[in-house]
């Protein structure tokens, strides 16, 4: 799990497939409690809000400088237990999931990885919809993958969070 070398400019939604690959990457290094140091920006046909709870890009300028304001730890995040899922979402308007349903849970666990819509069955494609409304996975293209980073250990006094 890797991030392209520092001086290598990525442009998050310039490639879909690319761009959700690096989310991933992203998401999976925040949930290691590591705060990757990248250099890039965002199309402004990406919302920022979509990925303001992920590690921005370092440096001044450019459509990212609202996202580099914004970012924290814990602004969403999942945690997981027996056959649910827990998301608690601070990106906006703050609000905490629970998801139950075994069609649901099984679609935000498949798309962990990008995953591409036509794969999907017909129920786990209305779930993955459900999941987007909620702006938990991310779609480029036909592809999606989730956003929420998993929360395995608090990085500060749980109290705060």
């Amino acid at each position: 799990m890797s991030l392209p070398a520092g001086d290598r400019f990525i442009t998050l939604g310039e490639r879909p497939e690319d761009t959700l690959t690096f989310v991933r990457r992203l998401r999976d290094h925040l949930a290691e409690g590591v705060v990757p140091q990248w250099s890039g920006d965002l199309l402004p046909s990406l919302n920022w809000l979509m990925v303001c709870h992920l590690p921005p890009p370092s440096g001044e300028g450019g459509n990212a400088d609202t996202w580099r304001r914004r970012f924290r730890i814990g602004l969403c995040y999942y945690r997981q237990g027996p056959g649910f899922i827990q998301i608690k979402d601070l990106r906006e308007d703050p609000v905490t999931l629970l998801l139950d349903d075994p069609v649901v849970v099984g679609v935000f666990a498949r798309c962990l990885e990008p995953t591409p819509l036509r794969l999907l069955s017909a129920g786990e494609a209305e779930a993955a919809g459900a999941l987007m409304n909620e702006r938990l996975l991310l779609r480029l293209g036909d592809s999606v993958v989730t956003l929420p980073h998993r929360m395995k250990r608090w990085p500060i006094p749980a109290y705060a969070v």
